[in-house]
C-alpha cells in the first residue's frame, strides 16, 4: 500500500497529470466555496428570522459551523467531481507504469462514470446522517469521519480500477480477499483530506495509488 501511495505521489507533477489535476482541483475549489457559501446563507436564513440577539449568535455559530460542515462534506462532493476525470487519471497512470494493458471497453467506462457517481451520493448522504455525530463528538468525530470515508474512498476507487479489467464476479473475490489494503489506503486519503491544499490533490493520489493496488493484487491478463 505505501509503495502504491508513494508511486501515486511521484507522478502528481508529471506532464500527464497537469491537466485533469488542475481541472479537477479547480472544479473542488469551486464547489468548496459553493457549498460553504450555501451552508453559512441556511445557517443565517434559519436563525435570524426572529430577532436580534439571535442574530448575533447565529453570525458567530455561522463562522464556525460553516466551515467544519463543509469540510466534513468536501470528501463526498470531490468524489462526484473525480468521476468525470477518472478514466483520464487511470489511462495517465497505466500509460506510464503498465503500457502492455489494453484499452477497456467503452461501455464499462460509462459505466463506472455513473458507478462512482452513485457510491459518491451514498457518501454524501451518510455523511450528512452522520453529521449530528461529528459535531457532537469531539475526537470520536474524527476516527467516524475517517472510518466512513476511509471505505467509501476504499471502496469506490477498488470499483472504478477493478471493473475495468474484470468481471464483476472476479472484483468481488478480489474485493473480499483484498478490502482491508483498499480500506486503509482510503481512511489514509480521508485523512488528506484534513489538510488545507493537500485535500485538493488527495482524491487524485487515491485513484491512482488504486490502480497500482489493483494491478499488483490482481494478477496478470488472460494470454
Amino acid at each position: 500500500m505505501l509503495s502504491a501511495l508513494s508511486r501515486a505521489f511521484a507522478q502528481l507533477p508529471r506532464p500527464e497529470m497537469r491537466g485533469p489535476l488542475i481541472r479537477s482541483a479547480a472544479w473542488a475549489c469551486l464547489v468548496f466555496l459553493l457549498l460553504w457559501w450555501g451552508l453559512a446563507a441556511l445557517l443565517h436564513y434559519e436563525l435570524v428570522r426572529n430577532s436580534r440577539w439571535i442574530e448575533i449568535v447565529a453570525g458567530i455559530l455561522g463562522v464556525f459551523a460553516a466551515p467544519v460542515v463543509t469540510w466534513l462534506l468536501f470528501p463526498s462532493m470531490v468524489l462526484m467531481i473525480l468521476g468525470f476525470y477518472s478514466e483520464a487519471i487511470i489511462r495517465a497512470v497505466e500509460h506510464r507504469h503498465y503500457p502492455n494493458l489494453a484499452t477497456p471497453p467503452k461501455s464499462r467506462q460509462v459505466a463506472n462514470l455513473w458507478s462512482g457517481i452513485r457510491l459518491a451520493l451514498i457518501g454524501l448522504v451518510l455523511n450528512i446522517v452522520a453529521l449530528p455525530l461529528y459535531l457532537l463528538f469531539p475526537g470520536l468525530n474524527l476516527v467516524l469521519f475517517l472510518g466512513l470515508n476511509g471505505y467509501l474512498l476504499g471502496r469506490e476507487y477498488f470499483d472504478v480500477v477493478a471493473l475495468r479489467r474484470v468481471d464483476w464476479r472476479t472484483a468481488q473475490r478480489l474485493w473480499r480477499a483484498q478490502r482491508m489494503t483498499f480500506i486503509l489506503s482510503g481512511v489514509f486519503v480521508a485523512g488528506l483530506f484534513a489538510l488545507p491544499v493537500v485535500n485538493l490533490v488527495a482524491p487524485i493520489i487515491g485513484l491512482a495509488a488504486a490502480v497500482h493496488l489493483v494491478e499488483r493484487l490482481r494478477g496478470p491478463d488472460p494470454a
